[in-house]
């Protein structure tokens, strides 16, 4: 995958969890300085680096990302790769689904997985 939309996919990620959560981008930086004030000025984030990020602009380094996890209570699984251990049955369905593709051709699978994208995009 092109690291560009790696970077996107992640930011859509946060983006979507911050907005369930019902934060602004401030209101989260916040939340993450005061759960940790003891935190390095080096782990700290900006609104504006949680804005750089959900655009896709810049990637964070791996405690800026667990930072960000915590606050929106989702594993960094689930925005780096999109895995939410916490609904198990879905999980357990792309299992499923992962277990059925390795039976098709090389291109039943890339069929698949252009409509796969298709529907994450549109999301």
């Amino acid at each position: 995958m092109e690291y560009k939309r790696y970077l996107q996919q992640i930011g859509l990620r946060l983006k979507r969890q911050r907005l369930l959560l019902g934060y602004t981008q401030k209101e989260l930086a916040d939340v993450i300085s005061k759960r940790n004030p003891v935190l390095n000025e080096k782990a700290e984030l900006s609104d504006k680096q949680i804005s750089r990020f959900e655009c896709g602009e810049n990637g964070t380094r791996l405690d800026k990302l667990v930072e960000l996890s915590v606050a929106l209570g989702k594993t960094p699984d689930y925005f780096l790769l999109g895995i939410d251990r916490s609904d198990e049955a879905v999980d357990n369905t792309i299992q499923q689904i992962c277990e059925y593709l390795k039976l098709c051709s090389a291109d039943d699978v890339k069929s698949v997985l252009s409509i796969v994208k298709a529907l994450s995009e549109k999301q």
